[in-house]
């Protein structure tokens, strides 16, 4: 125990004395609240919305179908593969959301590879051999407890949506944590960013942007812990892997990273090197950083990886993709398009038409505080502060990702479309991150911000 008598003064200096430390047991109850409440949230806004979605998603949710009905069989689809009757018989007795009504003559009668291939979207041949098995092999094994207790595989597996978004949701807090954001700043974000389209879309049905939230938080939380002294340098190549084999998009979170944690390790070791006496040239120094490393090779890994399926789904295909009528000219235009589409936009409806005016409202909450965190901390962030490096980063990767997600596009499908807002789903982690560390500087804002989002949370599950 400290003598508070050999310095009078020091009972009234803040932060000297600390006459009643906290209980170790109330400390991490404390620390626990917030990530529960973000957990409790993801699965209520999951099993509110989820049930409630009879027709399919119009955003592919057919052909995922088919994917997972076929994981136990075949594990992969392949290019030009028709979609088989456990897809069929979905689309024909729920139909598609906005695009296409049930249809009951079908419904109890579906085949594959014949002439009803005409009353299915694509003449029946599946546009999901775009991705890897991860996904569908993941949602399928997940599934399985429920479907042992009656429930059906679709259903079951729509609801494994509930544990990707309270995954994405608990390391984005544990993230912002990291760097001091305030508990209140951090579950209000968070309460928003579950009642968006974003989260809607990707999370109450079969999608393969499901993992997204999680994967671009992972990245962003193992790259703030070796900014702040931790480890992960691991964990934050197998997350970028992983992360581009869910979905090839999510390369755009591994960029935003890998960027911030790089010029971090650099800027670091070019202090370092020029405070030693006589010290190795900065650049030197920073090569042989375990953070430089872990960057690079996170990068170029997680391309390796794609491009490996790239040649696995060449070599497998069984014919050509169906004409979804979407192919367009990349051009000088549609380049600058695609590069303001993420930091704003990321979060709106991806449909622009199917949405309550509570999801709307919580859309354009975090569109203003993604845009507003970002600018704000590139202008104010401290020099050399890992939010620095991260709001930077931020900032160039939603200006970029979409041209190169583009030309990405292209080589992995061989042709260009208009790409969905949706696709930036993975960097909103980091938008977000910003957005709470600049309204962590006022404690006041947290309360209020939660008090906000509470309603809107509310008022997200009458309706979608």
């Amino acid at each position: 125990m400290s003598d508070i008598s050999a310095d009078p003064d020091a009972t009234f200096r803040r932060g000297t004395v600390d006459p009643l430390p906290p209980h170790p047991v109330r400390s991490r109850l404390t620390r626990l609240v917030g990530p529960l409440v973000l957990v409790l949230l993801s699965f209520v806004m999951v099993l509110v919305h989820a049930p409630q979605n009879t027709a399919m998603s119009p955003i592919d949710e057919w052909v995922y179908v088919d994917y997972l009905g076929k994981v136990p069989t075949q594990l992969i689809v392949t290019q030009g593969e028709e979609t088989g009757e456990f897809a069929r018989e979905a689309i024909a007795c729920n139909g598609v959301r906005l695009a296409l009504d049930p249809n009951p003559a079908l419904c109890s009668e579906v085949e594959a590879g014949d002439e009803a291939d005409d009353a299915f979207p694509m003449q029946g041949v599946t546009s999901a051999d775009i991705y890897t098995p991860l996904y569908f092999a993941t949602t399928w094994v997940a599934a399985q407890p429920l479907t042992w207790f009656g429930v059906g595989l679709l259903d079951a597996a729509t609801l494994v949506g509930g544990l990707w978004l309270a995954l994405g949701m608990v390391l984005l807090y544990s993230s912002m944590r990291l760097l001091s954001v305030g508990r209140w700043v951090a579950v209000g974000i968070g309460a928003l960013l579950i009642a968006t389209p974003a989260a809607y879309w990707s999370s109450t049905y079969l999608s393969t942007d499901a993992p997204s939230l999680a994967v671009g938080a992972g990245l962003l939380y193992t790259a703030l812990r070796i900014m702040t002294g931790r480890s992960g340098h691991v964990a934050f190549v197998v997350i970028a892997v992983a992360g581009v084999l869910f979905k090839v998009q999510n390369v755009a979170a591994v960029g935003l990273t890998a960027l911030a944690l790089l010029v971090w390790s650099l800027a670091r070791a070019r202090r370092d090197a020029s405070e030693s006496p006589g010290g190795r040239h900065w650049f030197v120094a920073g090569s042989l950083s375990r953070s430089v490393v872990a960057a690079v090779v996170a990068v170029f890994a997680s391309v390796a990886g794609q491009a490996v399926w790239v040649v696995i789904r060449a070599t497998a295909s069984s014919g050509p993709s169906p004409d979804q009528g979407v192919s367009q000219t990349f051009s000088i235009k549609s380049a600058i398009q695609e590069s303001l589409k993420f930091l704003g936009g990321t979060s709106q409806d991806p449909t622009g038409v199917a949405n309550s005016i509570a999801l709307v409202v919580a859309a354009t909450a975090v569109s203003w505080l993604s845009i507003a965190g970002v600018v704000g901390l590139v202008v104010t962030a401290r020099p050399g502060s890992p939010e620095r490096f991260v709001s930077w980063a931020a900032l160039v990767m939603a200006l970029i990702a979409g041209p190169l997600l583009a030309v990405g596009v292209m080589a992995v499908s061989g042709f260009y479309f208009t790409l969905p807002v949706r696709y930036g789903i993975s960097m909103l982690p980091a938008f977000l991150l910003c957005a709470g560390v600049l309204l962590s500087r006022n404690r006041r804002v947290g309360v209020v911000l939660t008090f906000v989002a509470a309603p809107i949370f509310i008022a997200s599950l009458l309706g979608s």
